[in-house]
């Protein structure tokens, strides 16, 4: 006779968070919130890894891997949400288009960055028919179609969404251009088969910006975007809320705890690239001296910085009597490839906030010598994080972020000042952070995010 097994109990919890990368793929368990009945308040219960499954054609292979070694830990679980974030395959791939390239184009581009998106192609004025064949090439997730302040041109918008109308790829469209002309650039581009998503006018007025709504709208329809992806579907049906690019949950978590702590910088050296995002309106000495708006939120993406896929271009930047003669894989393990993956992350990290940051520049005048600041103003920037793999998982992090701050060689680069404070994100919790901010109390969220960087 036999008898049937029981069901093993499932432990209650908070949630689960599944953050698929473009080579690992990490589900988090998190407690605390008051779901699961513990008074320690909210923490990070465990975590499990495995290699991301996206070039087999399922992305539940390697999700339902790193769950069983969660589980092997924490035993079965049952939690009350479920939520996801994602940047395999691509991530969200996207194209934007502007009337003028220092105005709605840079607007939009900043839109779709602040969304976590990695922007493949931008244009200014009308969209040619070499645009076109580019954008047919690239076959973007979402198109973001700006131009004209409120009021202002709309014949360029207008002309372009007629071009786009013709392609024979069909991403989702978000439009936010000049209101004026939604109605008809609505009817133009569904007339021709896309989806079409419209939000608030990105750049308004002169030196405005109104790129939150934006990137709003794009996360949802990123969401309706990936589930259509291979092997995506089951996720979908699996988690609780929206599916967030991973970059625009760490932009949302940074947002939150700058909130609480004050202007910061969080780096994430990933095996392809580098993100920057900062959370900062700069020093009032400088933005006196701007020559263009910067968004409060801003993140920026470095396609050529990375350890694995980017790192043959990271080793170039060195000095060539410190090339690596042998570049380490995705996930180093030897003592030589850990040295090698260090010096490219802290190549990678320091190139990248320079990049992102802006710099004093003297302009001559009629009236003589003038000092003027252009792009984004870190000075105020006294905290500086590292999240992702590299900086959280390799030896030295804080080192490599200490080295992006303002020294000697910094020259009239608006960096983060020398004394600002380095720490890192040890629990590797700040994409999920960026997810759990739609679920629960924002304080709790904050508070997992200082636990984790003991700010």
């Amino acid at each position: 006779m036999t008898s049937a097994t029981a069901e093993p109990t499932r432990r209650p919890v908070d949630a689960l968070v599944f953050e698929i990368g473009s080579t690992t793929t990490v589900v988090s368990a998190f407690g605390g919130f008051g779901g699961d009945g513990d008074s320690g308040g909210p923490r990070l219960i465990a975590q499990g890894f495995a290699p991301t499954s996206v070039a087999q054609g399922d992305v539940g292979i390697g999700l339902d891997a790193a769950r069983t070694q969660l589980e092997a830990v924490t035993g079965p679980l049952a939690p009350t949400v479920t939520l996801a974030t994602s940047s395999a395959a691509g991530g969200l791939r996207m194209t934007v288009h502007g009337l003028t390239q220092r105005m709605t184009a840079m607007a939009a581009r900043e839109a779709a960055l602040g969304a976590g998106a990695v922007v493949e192609y931008t244009t200014a004025g009308l969209l040619r028919d070499g645009d076109l064949r580019r954008i047919e090439e690239i076959a973007p997730s979402l198109i973001l179609l700006a131009g004209g302040v409120e009021g202002g041109d709309s014949e360029t918008v207008l002309h372009n969404a007629e071009r786009i109308a013709t392609l024979s790829v069909r991403p989702i469209v978000v439009y936010g251009g000049n209101s004026t002309v939604a109605g008809e650039v609505r009817a133009l581009l569904e007339g021709a088969g896309f989806r079409f998503r419209a939000t608030r006018n990105v750049y308004p007025g002169i030196d405005e910006l109104d790129i939150v709504p934006a990137r709003a709208v794009i996360h949802d329809a990123f969401e309706e975007h990936i589930t259509h992806a291979p092997g995506m579907e089951a996720l979908a049906k699996t988690v609780t809320g929206r599916i967030l690019p991973t970059p625009g949950a760490v932009l949302l978590a940074a947002e939150a705890l700058a909130d609480a702590v004050g202007d910061l910088v969080v780096v994430d050296v990933g095996g392809a690239t580098t993100d920057v995002h900062s959370v900062t309106d700069g020093a009032p000495e400088i933005s006196a001296i701007a020559t263009e708006p910067e968004p409060h939120s801003k993140r920026t993406v470095e396609g050529d910085l990375g350890t694995f896929v980017s790192a043959r271009h990271v080793a170039e930047l060195l000095p060539e009597a410190q090339r690596p003669e042998t570049l380490p894989p995705a996930i180093p393990t030897t003592a030589e490839e850990i040295e090698v993956a260090v010096t490219l992350a802290r190549t990678a990290a320091v190139t990248g906030v320079h990049r992102h940051a802006g710099s004093l520049l003297q302009l001559y005048t009629p009236t003589g010598r003038q000092t003027v600041a252009r792009g984004r103003d870190l000075t105020a920037c006294r905290i500086l994080i590292g999240t992702g793999g590299a900086l959280t998982r390799l030896p030295g992090g804080t080192a490599i972020l200490e080295a992006t701050r303002a020294g000697s060689s910094a020259g009239e680069k608006l960096l983060p000042p020398s004394d600002a404070q380095t720490t890192l994100d040890r629990d590797y919790v700040f994409a999920c952070c960026g997810a759990l901010l739609a679920h629960f109390d924002t304080n709790a969220v904050v508070a997992l995010m200082r636990r984790s960087t003991g700010l």
